[in-house]
């Protein structure tokens, strides 16, 4: 009796599937061809020439420029997931925005776009086709110059630049000159910068004195000097001046190196960094009417410099003032000075604070009648006043 119900379900089966591929039926859909991923970075484009017009530089595209110097006069798009590499054998190589192009670099957490040497290999493949017979190095290439307004950066990574005109010279990697723009969520590795407190840093916008430059979320290690500012410039405590995956790995001089200038603010600053000290590369005034706030843990070093009384920090009393001067951790010191802040000029030992090494913080309205109008604060160390 078994057998029998199995023979009448297994002819029953039969009926359904001969009845289910009758001819007037439609086949069957087949199964979705898997969809192939991109080639990416299979594609190789050499970069000789100005960028005159709208130009959109693709992702999964590497771009080599291998000349001394483009110009951008137009607009410069670059996707997410590209990568600009720059090729070792001209010096100065680097890409130059005049006053009527722009850059935008947005790419994103998951494909930042990049600019690299010609010798990486691990961002963007073998791009040169020499195996394993050169590897990338700081100074390999030259930077980027803006000079215009409104440009950005954002979830850029730039490694192995900094290479000046000449050999032994330095440049930065990404300059703003007299102009602003936006650089965020970027990472800066193993680029130059000079050795001196002076010299260029790896972002480097000393000559851009307006207030709208923005500097955020970026990441600075492995490099000469990372940052280089002008007094105008405000600066919060988002950046990171470490390798996030290594601590220890630092920059040689680390520090947000501030310039030098004669104008005076005219819109409130805000220092905020805490990982790294402020240091002054000469003397800084706060304009009329207008305040430097600092918070917790702010240090401001200042350099040593062959001119006595120009190595200072200016306020006019009942005009201009520091908000948080005396706030827990705020020191102002000498760039000697290792205890606070770390071995900012990078000489390990060699060189130690000592009183006289700065002028001091200095009321130039001469309304304070005490050491040589200098303020008396006592987180003031290693001045001449007090």
């Amino acid at each position: 009796m078994k057998n029998v119900n199995k023979i009448r379900l297994l002819k029953l089966f039969f009926v359904l599937a001969i009845a289910a591929c009758k001819k007037d039926d439609p086949d069957p859909a087949p199964a979705p061809a898997p969809i192939p991923g991109p080639a990416c970075y299979a594609t190789k484009i050499d970069v000789v020439d100005d960028i005159d017009v709208p130009t959109v530089w693709k992702a999964c595209t590497v771009y080599v420029v291998s000349v001394n110097q483009i110009s951008v006069k137009s607009t410069l798009t670059i996707e997410p997931g590209a990568i600009v590499k720059f090729k070792e054998n001209v010096f100065d190589n680097a890409i130059q925005v005049s006053a009527s192009g722009k850059i935008y670099a947005v790419g994103n957490a998951s494909n930042p776009v990049i600019f690299t040497s010609y010798k990486d290999d691990s961002r963007g493949g073998d791009s040169n086709g020499d195996g394993n017979a050169t590897s990338p190095a700081r100074f390999d290439w030259g930077g980027i110059i803006i000079n215009s307004n409104t440009c950005e950066f954002r979830y850029c990574h730039f490694y192995y630049g900094g290479e000046g005109p000449s050999p032994g010279a330095a440049q930065p990697s990404l300059e703003f000159s007299m102009f602003y723009g936006t650089v965020d969520h970027c990472t800066f590795a193993y680029c130059g910068g000079d050795t001196t407190y002076n010299g260029y840093g790896v972002v480097d916008a000393r000559s851009s004195e307006n207030p709208n430059l923005v500097i955020t979320n970026c990441t600075f290690y492995g490099n000469i000097k990372p940052l280089f500012l002008n007094p105008h410039n405000s600066l919060d405590n988002s950046n990171v001046f470490h390798n996030p995956a290594n601590p220890s790995e630092k920059n040689r001089l680390n520090g947000v190196f501030m310039t030098s200038t004669s104008n005076e603010a005219t819109t409130n600053v805000s220092w905020l960094e805490t990982e790294v000290p402020f240091v002054l590369t000469g003397s800084t005034f706060v304009g009329d009417g207008l305040k430097l706030t600092l918070a917790e843990n702010v240090i401001i070093k200042v350099a040593l410099l062959p001119a006595t009384g120009f190595n200072k920090l200016s306020i006019k009393e009942g005009s201009s003032f520091i908000e948080g001067y005396n706030l827990p951790g705020v020191f102002f010191t000498s760039y000697r000075d290792d205890a606070h802040g770390g071995d900012t000029n990078g000489d390990g030992n060699a060189t130690s604070a000592a009183p006289g090494d700065w002028y001091g913080v200095q009321d130039i309205s001469s309304t304070l009648s005490t050491n040589n109008s200098c303020y008396p604060w006592p987180n003031i160390l290693y001045a001449v006043y007090p």
